[in-house]
């Protein structure tokens, strides 16, 4: 399954059309000299510090998770963001989100406005310079989400430390 990491900061989900807006770590007119502390980049990653968070960005409400580092996929069918902080044992990452997922206790809930399919990509690149390649795709229908948010994480090194969200659809 296709996964997407950054180079250390929070990971964002755009809508396609909201993508090259995104300014990133970029300044305003795409200029790479900006003061780090003025940008997109730095306002999201001060906001978001653990779990998944609703942002306002590039004109939408954006999804920011945290762990940006780690390989994060999208299992479309459980409508799960499995984020893998370490791996270990013999079982897959995902294959281990999927016997957890229905155990875990969520640590952060909350309600997301998505509009549409979009781009999860790395928070610090500039938007104009991201392509398909560049992130994961995460075809969710324009609407409102709850968003749930924990860890699994094992009682020995021996499996899979995970950071699970899982987004679903509300009527």
């Amino acid at each position: 399954m296709r996964s997407v990491q950054s180079l250390g900061g929070p990971l964002i989900l755009l809508p396609y059309d909201a993508v090259r807006s995104w300014t990133g770590s970029c300044g305003p007119g795409g200029e790479d000299e900006v003061d780090e502390e003025e940008t997109e980049y730095w306002r999201v990653s001060e906001l978001v510090r653990d779990y998944a968070e609703p942002v306002d960005a590039a004109g939408v409400q954006a999804l920011v998770l945290a762990n940006g580092r780690a390989p994060t996929a999208f299992m479309a069918d459980l409508g799960l963001l499995v984020q893998v902080l370490a791996h270990g044992g013999r079982t897959p990452p995902l294959d281990r989100a999927r016997e957890v997922l229905p155990r875990l206790e969520p640590a952060r809930v909350t309600e997301w406005s998505c509009g549409g399919p979009g781009l999860l990509f790395d928070s610090a690149r500039c938007g104009r310079g991201v392509h398909d390649g560049d992130g994961l795709p995460v075809a969710l229908p324009a609407g409102r989400y709850r968003v749930s948010s924990g860890y699994w994480l094992p009682a020995d090194d021996t499996d899979s430390s995970l950071a699970l969200t899982t987004v679903e659809w509300l009527p």
